[in-house]
């Protein structure tokens, strides 16, 4: 008897904790979630984009309440494999609060790898994506990557504005300062534009 309450409430605490970061949205954002970005470049395209999520204090908080053993103040691994399990179903619904576009189209997003928790030093829940990407434009084309929440339940910001996204896969990167949409329906939303000129292979070098 006692095992099936158990089940039952891990199976609660894990729903709960998915709504305290997963609630509809309403007329204006109610949470922040700070973001940075990697892209993985290839002749001249992106192909990889990983994200770093890390939700504010509040949220992070009630989330922590739900997936910690009041007890030992550990991470009960059994209501997280839950969480994990939901979170991953609203992140794929909020397009996981990334976006990559090219002259004004957007690439479609795909999951590599499930995503995974960890906590900062501040006790704040962060959240590692990684998404393969679609091209949609041709190599060493200028190319927008964002943070953004389609459903503007969250205020997108960048860890570091300065340092917005890191790049990997270019022999030259051209990189615009980091931009805050303050207005309209994609308001909270950072982005950073870039542009990869492509490495040159060994190859082609010796040529």
């Amino acid at each position: 008897m006692a095992t099936v309450v158990k089940r039952k409430y891990t199976a609660l605490a894990a729903c709960v904790a998915v709504l305290v970061l997963a609630q509809p949205a309403q007329a204006h954002p109610h949470g922040t979630v700070q973001c940075a970005l990697a892209v993985d470049f290839k002749d001249g395209q992106p192909h990889r984009l990983t994200g770093r999520l890390l939700f504010d204090q509040a949220h992070s908080a009630q989330a922590s309440a739900v997936l910690r053993d009041p007890a030992t103040l550990k991470v009960d691994e059994a209501v997280q494999t839950r969480f994990l399990f939901g979170l991953r179903q609203q992140l794929a619904r909020w397009n996981w609060l990334l976006g990559a576009a090219s002259g004004g189209n957007a690439a479609d997003l795909a999951e590599l790898e499930p995503p995974s928790l960890w906590w900062s030093s501040d006790g704040r829940l962060g959240v590692n994506v990684e998404m393969s990407i679609t091209p949609t434009a041709p190599a060493e084309a200028a190319w927008g990557f964002s943070c953004r929440d389609p459903s503007f339940y969250w205020v997108s910001e960048f860890v570091q504005p300065q340092v917005a996204v890191t790049l990997a896969g270019c022999a030259q990167a051209i990189t615009s300062p980091a931009v805050k949409v303050a207005t309209g329906p994609q308001a909270g939303m950072v982005s950073v534009e870039v542009k990869c000129v492509r490495e040159v292979s060994a190859v082609n070098s010796t040529l």
